[in-house]
């Protein structure tokens, strides 16, 4: 049984630091990312409106120096799965970003795997509007819960033009039905919409309160761990959750994104992995990109390739020996 002691318990071997806990890293079957919003590390940790948050981080494991890699939204999202914001500064449309080249679903699909993006109010499978629903989302008047900016496969190129890809993009509600039929893919990208996600702005939750939406973002960040762990294929093979927020409020950052994009949440939940785990390693998306691709044995993309800077997520990913 793992303890919050050190990460030297970890390991089983006394003396050691999280730098020498760097081992191989072991393969996942499955991986769920839930994507939180514009919260700083403080704003969760010991918040009595994130009761489940701080629950999990503290059942679970907790990195607890993770970043973001700039601001605003936009550019985060895409920073997970592309492992480098391309010099995104704002959260226009993305045809006025799009991007060349591979990402985290190129990456996936080469390796004979599967991905899907999981989004809260989308339309649909495969969905190329920038909002939704919606009739004019630039007004801010209307509920545009689900937003592009909160999509970072859609900046990609070769995820648009790619029919396969491109329909592996899919409402949230699919989810449960993957679930139920065992039929999830290795890697999950699951997006709330942005009154579940603490964003707030949406004409539906246009006047709620921060606390308010921090309680709803946490209820339902629970719900989807749930739902998760519920399902058969959680106690097969090695599986993970992490809940993570695209950035924070100030622009603490490292591993080649400093400024960056705020001190952020960031916890993993295993089924066969650490508990009560506390890990002071510096993180921060690209470090979250190298661990999915290190779970899946992917080769390295960006900045991920970096390993002298960006380090993979190894302590709250190890496995548990009998």
């Amino acid at each position: 049984m793992f303890t919050r002691t050190t990460l030297c318990g970890l390991m089983l071997a006394a003396g050691c630091t999280a730098a020498s806990a760097q081992t191989a890293f072991p393969h996942y079957d499955h991986i769920f990312l839930i994507i939180e919003e514009n919260r700083e590390y403080s704003q969760i940790i010991n918040s009595p409106h994130a009761p489940n948050l701080n629950a999990l981080a503290n059942t679970y494991g907790l990195a607890t120096q993770s970043f973001g890699a700039t601001h605003p939204s936009e550019p985060n999202y895409v920073a997970i799965v592309g492992a480098n914001f391309f010099g995104i500064q704002d959260d226009a449309a993305y045809t006025a970003h799009e991007i060349k080249g591979g990402n985290l679903a190129t990456q996936i699909m080469a390796a004979g795997l599967s991905w899907k993006g999981y989004f809260e109010d989308m339309p649909g499978p495969g969905f190329l509007g920038t909002c939704a629903p919606a009739i004019d989302c630039t007004t801010g008047q209307l509920y545009d819960l689900y937003g592009s900016k909160h999509n970072g496969f859609v900046n990609f190129n070769s995820v648009r033009h790619n029919s396969t890809e491109r329909f592996s993009m899919v409402p949230m509600d699919q989810l449960a039905i993957d679930l139920a039929n065992n039929t999830v893919p290795n890697f999950s990208y699951i997006v709330p919409d942005q009154c579940n996600d603490m964003h707030g702005g949406a004409n539906a939750c246009l006047d709620t309160p921060t606390a308010a939406l921090t309680t709803e973002g946490d209820y339902v960040a629970q719900q989807i761990v749930n739902e998760i762990m519920g399902a058969p294929m959680w106690a097969q093979g090695n599986n993970a959750i992490v809940i993570t927020f695209d950035e924070g409020n100030s622009n603490e950052g490292c591993c080649d994104a400093k400024p960056g994009g705020g001190h952020i949440y960031t916890a993993v939940i295993t089924n066969n992995g650490p508990r009560g785990l506390q890990d002071p390693t510096p993180y921060n998306h690209y470090s979250l990109t190298a661990t999915i691709e290190a779970a899946f044995g992917l080769p390295c993309t960006q900045f991920t390739c970096d390993t002298a800077n960006v380090k993979p997520m190894t302590p709250l990913f190890a496995i548990a020996t009998p």
